[in-house]
């Protein structure tokens, strides 16, 4: 997992090789001008999700993970909390994984909490169970997925 400012994003440019066309889309857009969908920049291999969801309680976020994606976080909005465990300390998932949609999701609590703000991003890989979209309110936010 990383966490860090946008404007502190070419640090991570070597991280990944589709990491630099993810952030140069970031900042040379409007994102809060961007309708909500999906965007693919490279067919297969990177999009871009623009959502609107409602934010919840931590209590009733599941956590979850991927295997062929990595996820950049990016939220617009407001201040949104986030959790992380690693995947080998989750154990058995709720259900088998989901190979259409590329998930797999836990019911337990996160190991630790920390607050994402606007013009801040999180990178979570495979092994990173996550449970983002927690606190209160409408959420506008980006979601790069990278294929691994």
């Amino acid at each position: 997992m990383i966490i860090g400012k946008i404007e502190d994003c070419k640090r991570y440019f070597s991280v990944h090789p589709l990491m630099q066309a993810f952030f140069d889309y970031v900042q040379t857009h409007a994102l809060d001008k961007l309708p909500p969908g999906k965007i693919e920049l490279i067919p297969g291999e990177l999009y871009i999700n623009v959502d609107e969801v409602q934010l919840k309680r931590k209590e009733n976020q599941r956590i979850e993970a991927h295997r062929k994606f990595i996820d950049i976080q990016l939220p617009l909005g407001m201040v949104e909390t986030m959790g992380w465990s690693p995947l080998t300390s989750l154990g058995d998932p709720d259900a088998p994984f989901d190979t259409d949609r590329d998930v797999v999701s836990y019911s337990q609590p996160a190991e630790s909490y920390f607050d994402v703000h606007p013009g801040e991003f999180v990178v979570f890989f495979p092994e990173d169970g996550h449970a983002p979209i927690i606190g209160e309110g409408m959420q506008r936010k980006i979601i790069g997925k990278l294929l691994v």
